[in-house]
This record gives structure tokens, sequence and C-alpha cells, in this order.
């Protein structure tokens, strides 16, 4: 029972993560707070990898604002060449625009959060057709009257 709980809640963290998708953004659309993945020019990777990290090809981030060099961002993972996937803590890093190849926003994937309910909901209706309804409180054999005779 708990090895396929664990694998429940491991599968459904996976889904959960991929609700999202990826979209193109022109950098005069760019709003403060929105989360963004920023895509490094090669260049931009070997001049950024005394801070960053050897081989970072993108950052991904909440965006601060632009400033007269180019992009300020909360940075919370970066990802190699490798594809090796770093955890930031939201260490605010500048990019200067001629860095950027390009930058994309997060955002909600309908058909995805769609897929991961639809499957949320077919896991409930497997377990309780497995398990049944769980502990109901009425005691199992009982018949509710005490065996204390005065």
């Amino acid at each position: 029972m708990r090895l396929g709980f664990r694998l429940l809640v491991a599968v459904a963290a996976v889904l959960s993560a991929g609700c999202y998708n990826y979209s193109p953004l022109g950098r005069s659309r760019l709003v403060p707070s929105s989360y963004l993945a920023v895509a490094l020019t090669e260049s931009g990777s070997d001049e950024l990898a005394s801070y960053l990290g050897p081989g970072v090809v993108v950052l991904r981030g909440r965006y601060l604002g632009a400033t007269d060099r180019g992009l300020s961002l909360a940075v919370e993972s970066v990802e190699s060449r490798r594809g090796d996937i770093s955890r930031w803590a939201g260490e605010t890093v500048e990019v200067p625009g001629e860095f950027v190849r390009g930058v994309e926003q997060r955002r909600a994937s309908r058909g995805k959060t769609f897929l991961l309910a639809g499957a949320s909901m077919l896991g409930f209706v497997v377990a309780y057709q497995a398990f049944g309804p769980g502990l109901s409180g009425a005691a199992v054999g009982g018949s509710g009257t005490g065996g204390n005779a005065h």
C-alpha cells in the first residue's frame, strides 16, 4: 500500500510540473513578476559562466524589470547545455540584452491541466473501487447496545 501511494504521489508531481507551456514573447511585452525562460546566446553563456556556472544556456525565474543593460530576473533555476537543472533561491541576475537569444513566458496549459484532473479523478475512482469507502465510524460487528446489565 505504501509503495502504491508513493508511486501515485510521484506521478502526480511529474504531471503537475508539466501543466505549463512556454510561448515566445517579445521584450516589449514583458510584465514584471511574469515567470520567464531566458535563453542565452553562446557568447552570453561563456561571459556569464563565472556567475551562473559553466555551460548555462537557460535561466528561469520571475521578471523583475528592464535595466539600462538588459533584463533583471529573480532566478529560480538554470539549465546547462547537458540538460542539467540547478535550483536557485531567487537571486537577482542582470542579463545584458546582447546575451539574450530569446525570451519565453510560462503559461498554464489547459490541455495538460484537464489531463491531470482526469487522471486524478480516474485514480480516485479506481482506489474507491479497490478499497471501498474506508472507515465509516461504525463499530465492526457491534449492535450498538451496551453489554452492561444492572
